[in-house]
């Protein structure tokens, strides 16, 4: 009987069109350079499935993924093979055996979000490709108070782009923090490169296309006094057009999974 391998991923989306993989003409994704690793250490073709389809240029700390394996290869050294057919840019940092009817995107789930601002005029170059620098200062407590209204069961579809092919809107967003984090109490990179660092937490059991960046990119608007706080609100009822744009996909990384 086969095995069912769960993979730990973690990857800089820069140069990617995504996690999923694409038609060849619409660029390289990381499932793509995944799986053709994979291939290689296997002997044969593969299909990984991934717990989530992040967008293009956004980054993973904790995207996960499994395939299935005949192989004997020892479960302790199945990263370390992989990785070394990987870019440097995708690795695998952990592999395990899983139940056979475990499957990444399929089996109940939920996943945080974690998206980086860095505030001012003195923003760091070397954090240019991981977060959202913003000049000016922003109003946390306003933020916070207008992005309560989105916990809990909605359906959240005025909260991704028109056309998006998802048939159910409904999504359950267990937690939404937006907080200063102290550089001492998280060494990763970028923060220790954010002068001034604002980072939002979005828990949920499932997200829309494009629905993260929209919720940071209209809290912004709230921060930067641009939007009233109740216009998180009247956007989830579908009672606000204001036309603003997602927020840029490097700010955003996909950063745990939990599964039940």
């Amino acid at each position: 009987m086969a095995r069912n391998i769960k993979l730990t991923i973690a990857y800089d989306g820069t140069a990617y069109v995504g996690w999923q993989r694409q038609p060849v003409h619409q660029g390289i994704s990381v499932q793509q350079r995944l799986e053709e690793a994979v291939a290689a250490v296997l002997g044969h073709p593969v299909t990984i499935h991934g717990a989530g389809r992040t967008d293009s240029g956004v980054h993973a700390i904790g995207q996960a993924a499994n395939f299935f394996c005949d192989k004997p290869l020892p479960i302790d050294k199945t990263a370390e093979v992989i990785n070394r057919l990987l870019p440097s840019d995708i690795r695998v940092r952990e592999a395990i055996e899983v139940a056979p009817d475990f499957h990444a995107r399929i089996s109940p789930h939920k996943k945080r979000y974690r998206y980086l601002i860095e505030q001012g005029c003195r923003c760091s170059p070397f954090a240019a490709g991981y977060s959202w620098q913003l000049q000016g200062n922003l109003n946390l407590n306003l933020m916070h108070t207008a992005a309560q209204v989105l916990v809990g069961e909605h359906d959240f579809r005025y909260y991704t782009l028109a056309g998006a092919s998802a048939k159910n809107f409904v999504r359950t967003i267990h937690n939404l923090d937006i907080y200063e984090p102290a550089q001492a109490e998280n060494p990763l990179f970028p923060w220790q490169e954010l002068r001034a660092p604002v980072v939002i937490d979005v828990i949920g059991n499932g997200f829309l296309y494009k629905m993260v960046r929209l919720i940071v990119s209209r809290l912004v608007a709230v921060g930067q006094g641009r939007l009233p706080g109740e216009a998180l609100e009247a956007f989830l009822h579908g009672e606000l057009a204001e036309n603003i744009p997602p927020a840029p996909a490097r700010g955003l990384f996909l950063e745990k999974i939990w599964y039940e």
